[in-house]
């Protein structure tokens, strides 16, 4: 089977990791037609252009694989300019999934985890809405609708019973923003009474950081806003290793992105000793999704293999490898 994929590449060790986890899918056999649109302007007006451009490849193939994006200096000081979620916002990716599982090999007090975080990508404080009310007085907007609430609450309640997990928590801090995450509490709850089959539990965000770094076996699907999904993720990040642990699905109702969340490390370009695997995990949930399954499951074992023997792996994998010797030893272990 071929597919046609829009593959959308961010500057710095993004151009680096990319190639490898190309040959990857190459050597799986797998025959995918990228549409591949490179965000690397080191202006904003040039990457707003190509930002622009990256968008009209995923709509066109409702399907992407996207690295980290830098954005550079230049953008306007009103507003949020980050150009991920400005991507997100211009495709209505309303729902973000980050899976975080533990990989073997990889040192952490949390060894087989598997937590599913699902966030509301496009309100709260990420909407920008912010603006000086006097001088040395600055107010920032957080919004919260009933409307994108609903959407988001009946998203996460369908994932946890398609993929048969056994709760969901609702993550929030209603006690002190009665109205906004009220307004989110009260949706969710309401949602809730047409699931009876999944458990729900609401937890306030700060007791919910302290209970995932005690026991996270507690939990299994988390909903939250867009704030504490953005910390939470990086949380649950580090608490299972790092950055290879996770990956990042952004949902709208037309367009899919499998993304790296992380990838921004300056201090690796050109030096060929990037972690290839924030790019490549997400692969393998792409690959489930088009139908290639075997090449998946394959790809995961073979990430696994070099994770656990844990000698040709980068170096924040505790290793001294390249990008494409780590990359060579996956292919082999194929």
């Amino acid at each position: 089977m071929r597919h046609e994929i829009a593959l959308i590449v961010g500057a710095g060790i993004n151009q680096e990791i990319t190639p490898e986890v190309l040959r990857v899918i190459e050597a799986a056999g797998v025959t995918i037609e990228w549409s591949r649109v490179d965000v690397v302007g080191s202006d904003y007006s040039t990457a707003l252009s190509e930002l622009d451009r990256a968008a009209a490849a995923a709509r066109s193939t409702g399907l992407a694989l996207k690295t980290r994006l830098l954005t550079p200096p230049g953008g306007p000081g009103g507003g949020s300019n980050n150009l991920n979620v400005m991507l997100r916002r211009e495709l209505r990716l309303f729902a973000g999934v980050r899976a975080i599982r533990s990989l073997p090999g990889v040192s952490t007090r949390f060894p087989d985890l598997d937590l599913l975080i699902i966030r509301e990508n496009s309100e709260g404080i990420y909407k920008g809405i912010e603006h000086e009310i006097v001088p040395g007085v600055v107010e920032s907007i957080k919004v919260v609708t009933r409307e994108a609430s609903e959407r988001i609450a009946r998203f996460a309640f369908e994932t946890t019973l398609h993929l048969e997990r056994r709760q969901l928590a609702f993550i929030h801090k209603a006690n002190i923003m009665k109205q906004s995450d009220g307004l989110f509490l009260e949706t969710v709850t309401e949602v809730a009474e047409e699931y009876p089959q999944v458990p729900l539990r609401t937890v306030i965000v700060d007791a919910a950081c302290m209970q995932l770094v005690i026991d996270p076996y507690q939990f299994d699907v988390l909903l939250m806003g867009n704030l504490y999904g953005d910390v939470l993720s990086s949380l649950c990040n580090g608490i299972t290793g790092g950055i290879s642990s996770s990956l990042g699905i952004d949902i709208g109702d037309d367009v899919r992105i499998y993304e790296a969340i992380h990838g921004d490390a300056p201090h690796l370009a050109g030096k060929g000793v990037a972690n290839p695997l924030p790019l490549l995990t997400p692969v393998v949930d792409l690959l489930h999704y088009i139908g290639e399954g075997e090449a998946a499951v394959r790809i995961g074992a073979a990430i696994e293999t070099v994770t656990e023997a844990g000698i040709t792996v980068t170096e924040d994998l505790g290793g001294t490898a390249s990008t494409t010797e780590m990359t060579d030893a996956i292919i082999a272990a194929l």
